[in-house]
C-alpha cells in the first residue's frame, strides 16, 4: 500500500501547476529557488498557506510539524487520537499537541523515530537541518530505497562535515547522496541550523518525487561496485589535484562512453587522459634519487581503481653494461617506496599508468642513463616525455614544468596542471 501510495503521490506533483499556484501568495516570489518546491507541496496539501494570502518561507518549522508531514505524505492523514490510538507506543513522555500524538506514534511505528531520539521528547521545538536528514533517510528506507553503499564522495563534498554530530552523520550523506537535501552555496550543511518552510518543502518534495532530486536524469556508472556520476571524483581519500572521475578517462565523450558501456565496457579499459597520468608520473620522477650505488624512487597511492602502475628500472651490478643478459629489469606495480643497492651501471627508469584491463597508455616519462639502440654511456642523465621529440638533462627532483618552462619548441597534446 504504502508503495503505491508513493507513485500517486509522485504523479501528483508532476502533474502540478506551478504557474497558477506562484500567483496565490503573495510572499512567493516567481523566480525564488523554493518557488517550485512550494507550489508542489501546496498541491499535495503538504503545507497549507496562511489566511492573509502569505507562505511565510522563512518561518521556522517545528518537528512536530515536519514529523505530520513527512508521515502524511508517505502513508496518508492520521486518525485524531481517541481511545486506544491515545496510548503512547514509547515508554518516554512528551508534550506534543493532541493532533500530533497520532503522527509521533505513527512515525515510531514506521521507525522514523526511535526511543533514542529524545530530541523529540519535547513540543514546539524547532526542526533542525540534522534532525531532518535523519526523518527523511528513515523514510525513504522505510519506502524501501536502497542506501547509498559508499558515501565518501558526498563527505569531501560538505565543508563542515567534520563539525556534524556522530548521530547524524550518515543520515546527512545518505539524505545528500540521494539528492533529497542539499548543502549552501559555501559548501557547509550546518547540522544545527533551523529548517524553514522553504527548506522543509524542497526536502519533502525530493523525497516524494525522485525527478525532482538534483541530478535526477544524470547516468550513474557502476564502478567496482558502487554508482558514481560522469564527473565526481572517484577518489577522494587523495589531494584535491589528483582526484579523478571517469570524465578523465582517455574517450571522445560522454556520448561514445555510454554506448561503449552499453556494449560492457568499464572504466578499468579505458586510460587516463595524458594530462592527469603524467601529473602522477610526474610525482615518481621528482622522487627519484641516485646517490652511489643505490637508487630510490616513491610511488604514491593515488591512482583510482581502474588504473594501475607500471614502472621498469633497469641497471647492471657491474661497470660494463656490454652484455645485455647481464641487465637487471625490475617492474614496480604497487605503490610504495622502493630502494636498490649495488647499482653499479643504471639503464634507466620508465613510468607509466595503464587501465586495469588493457596494455595501452596515454604517457609515459623516462630517464635513460645510455644511449638508445647502444650501450654507449650518458655523461649526465637525461629526462624525455612522450608528447615533445626532445630531451632534457635530468636534475634530481625536479618536475615537469621547470623542464619545459623555458622550452620553446612545439610540444605535441600540451599538458595543463
Amino acid at each position: 500500500m504504502k508503495k503505491i501510495l508513493a507513485v500517486v503521490l509522485s504523479v501528483a506533483a508532476l502533474a502540478s501547476t506551478t504557474s497558477a499556484l506562484a500567483s496565490t501568495y503573495s510572499d512567493v516570489p516567481e523566480n525564488a529557488w523554493y518557488t517550485g518546491y512550494v507550489n508542489k507541496i501546496s498541491e499535495l496539501k503538504g503545507f497549507a498557506g496562511y489566511e492573509d494570502n502569505t507562505f511565510r518561507p522563512d518561518n521556522q518549522i517545528t518537528q512536530e510539524e515536519f514529523v505530520k508531514t513527512v508521515v502524511a505524505l508517505t502513508v496518508g492523514e492520521q486518525p485524531e487520537a481517541t481511545g486506544e490510538n491515545t496510548e503512547p507506543k514509547r515508554s518516554w513522555k512528551n508534550c506534543w499537541d493532541s493532533w500530533a500524538q497520532p503522527y509521533l506514534n505513527k512515525a515510531m511505528e514506521m521507525g522514523l523515530i526511535t526511543e533514542e531520539d529524545t530530541d523529540f521528547r519535547y513540543n514546539g521545538l524547532p526542526c533542525t537541518r540534522g534532525n531532518m536528514a535523519k526523518i527523511a533517510t528513515r523514510a525513504f528506507e522505510y519506502l524501501k530505497e536502497e542506501d547509498i553503499a559508499d558515501t565518501s564522495t558526498y563527505a569531501a563534498k560538505l565543508k563542515d562535515y567534520s563539525d556534524i554530530p556522530d548521530k547524524f552523520k550518515s543520515y546527512v550523506l545518505q539524505a545528500y547522496g540521494k539528492g533529497i537535501i542539499s548543502g549552501y552555496e559555501d559548501g557547509t550543511f550546518r547540522s544545527d541550523g533551523i529548517l524553514t518552510r522553504a527548506e522543509a518543502s524542497s526536502v519533502l518534495v525530493r523525497l516524494i518525487d525522485k525527478a525532482e532530486r538534483p541530478n535526477a536524469d544524470e547516468t550513474l556508472y557502476d564502478y567496482f561496485g558502487r554508482k558514481v556520476t560522469w564527473t565526481e571524483p572517484l577518489r577522494t581519500d587523495v589531494p584535491e589535484q589528483y582526484q579523478v572521475s571517469i570524465s578523465d578517462h582517455d574517450v571522445i565523450s560522454q556520448a561514445n562512453y555510454n554506448e561503449s558501456v552499453q556494449l560492457g565496457g568499464t572504466p578499468s579499459d579505458y586510460c587516463l587522459s595524458r594530462s592527469k597520468a603524467m601529473m602522477f608520473e610526474d610525482l615518481v620522477l621528482q622522487s627519484i634519487r641516485y646517490d652511489g650505488d643505490t637508487i630510490t624512487l616513491t610511488v604514491p597511492d593515488y591512482l583510482p581503481e581502474s588504473q594501475r602502475w607500471v614502472i621498469s628500472v633497469g641497471y647492471w651490478e657491474t661497470d660494463k653494461d656490454c652484455d645485455m643478459t647481464n641487465v637487471k629489469n625490475v617492474k614496480i606495480t604497487e605503490p610504495g617506496e622502493y630502494s636498490f643497492s649495488g647499482v653499479k651501471l643504471m639503464g634507466g627508469v620508465i613510468m607509466t599508468i595503464k587501465p586495469q584491463n588493457s596494455n595501452s597508455f596515454t604517457s609515459l616519462i623516462e630517464v635513460t642513463y645510455e644511449e638508445p639502440l647502444s650501450s654507449e654511456r650518458l655523461d649526465k642523465p637525461e629526462v624525455s616525455f612522450n608528447n615533445m621529440h626532445t630531451h632534457f638533462e635530468w636534475v634530481q627532483g625536479q618536475g615537469y614544468k621547470d623542464y619545459i618552462k623555458d622550452f620553446d619548441g612545439e610540444i605535441a597534446y600540451p599538458v595543463e596542471w
